[in-house]
């Protein structure tokens, strides 16, 4: 059962005590990511969560590395669209290190000049590499295309542009906007005592004022149909598929998590039985599900050879207008139930996982789910909920479409 606490200064601990385990995972989430951006900050979220391990006023950047790994201990970070977190997992003797680590990071770095400038090419390879994979690459531009000229739409690295254009002193009035406690939340858990670990990071983070005219906002966002291509010389051709989806808030998700199943998200479904098995046109072939706060894509990824992709496209509209028209069997409802129940309480089994699932949901929808409770919710999705989602959201006349590779300019669709 998870535990809740609210400082002072308006940061939120949520906490789940585990005895059996030796371990501790600890993150703080900041409510920041490439949705609070526009054209000129773009990238500023994940250039800032690099900054953060260039070092502090009391540790270098090789002595953040050296404690952790000294301790045997793991951190990382990563930037989301509306997220930054940045976390450690130790042993639960070392649990205190880790967090005044974590603090140290957050409450004193320096975001000197020679580093800044040192980060950025280490961000435009990063860029560069991520145009490597096509995969991720159709997915991007798929985004961007739907969401063309919002937040929610552009890269969470940034684009070489954008990146050319920040500087030292823009970078900080975001980090002052944004890195306040009444806007983040620290997640832990594992072997500890939540009351002590409450005291501990109180009296690690007494320093932190809150930003009490706090206003931060997201507009709504509008989606956008079309057809995106890239030329790449490459193998395969990679398409990628977007229709209108639900916000992380909506009551209907585990509803539509039922239908994913069934319809593409894993082996034994529609997609892959259809298209890979009987097929054989692709190798890889999926739907999944993007949630956003308030907005959400249901989408479609396969690869295949060039002349095949006409191929693969119509048989995956025929899926959506075959699940639209005849919807789910009572059969196939209750497999995808007990489907989805047990991945989620497989992704259950580590500190790192609960602690993400608990830092996520406190963040962005101001709550921690009760397992119990998440899987009551997958138990109860009527047969009606399910038909009322399909016919919502699968629909073959409103697709936004990416392609990346070779002659793909040619396509029509």
């Amino acid at each position: 059962m998870s535990k809740k606490y609210t400082l002072d200064n308006g940061l939120v601990i949520v906490g789940e005590e585990i005895e059996h385990v030796n371990s501790v995972s600890c993150g703080i989430w900041i409510d920041a990511g490439s949705r609070y951006e526009d054209e000129y900050t773009n990238g500023m979220s994940h250039f800032i969560e690099h900054m953060l391990f260039k070092g502090t006023k009391n540790r270098t950047a090789k002595k953040i590395a050296e404690e952790i790994d000294n301790l045997g201990g793991h951190i990382n970070a990563f930037t989301s669209k509306e997220t930054t977190c940045y976390y450690v997992k130790m042993i639960d003797e070392h649990i205190e290190s880790g967090i005044d680590i974590l603090a140290d990071m957050i409450l004193n770095p320096l975001f000197l000049d020679e580093d800044i400038s040192k980060e950025r090419t280490v961000i435009l390879e990063e860029i560069n590499m991520y145009e490597d994979s096509p995969e991720d690459l159709a997915h991007d531009m798929l985004f961007e295309m739907i969401y063309k000229n919002q937040g929610i739409g552009r890269n969470i690295l940034g684009t070489r542009s954008s990146l050319q254009k920040i500087k030292r002193e823009n970078m900080m009035e975001f980090f002052y906007k944004y890195y306040v406690p009444n806007n983040c939340v620290i997640s832990i858990c594992g072997n500890f005592d939540f009351d002590n670990i409450v005291k501990l990071i109180e009296e690690k983070f007494k320093g932190w004022n809150n930003k009490k005219d706090k206003n931060i906002d997201i507009n709504n966002c509008n989606f956008n149909l079309g057809v995106i291509t890239r030329n790449k010389d490459i193998e395969q051709m990679n398409l990628c598929m977007g229709l209108e989806g639900i916000g992380l808030e909506s009551e209907h998700i585990y509803a539509l998590s039922i239908a994913n199943n069934i319809f593409g998200s894993s082996m034994s479904s529609r997609l892959f039985q259809n298209i890979r098995e009987e097929q054989g046109t692709v190798y890889s072939i999926y739907s999944y599900l993007t949630l956003n706060k308030g907005l959400g894509t249901f989408n479609i990824s396969s690869s295949m050879s060039e002349k095949n992709i006409y191929k693969v496209y119509n048989s995956i509209i025929n899926e959506i207008k075959l699940i639209k028209e005849n919807s789910l069997t009572k059969e196939e409802i209750k497999r995808s139930k007990e489907q989805l129940k047990g991945n989620y309480i497989l992704g259950l089994e580590s500190t790192s996982s609960r602690m993400m699932s608990m830092g996520k949901s406190q963040i962005l929808l101001n709550k921690v789910n009760n397992p119990k409770d998440i899987l009551n919710k997958i138990n109860n999705v009527t047969d009606d909920e399910i038909d009322y989602i399909i016919k919502s959201i699968f629909d073959k006349d409103k697709i936004a479409i990416s392609v990346v590779g070779k002659n793909s300019e040619n396509l029509s669709f």
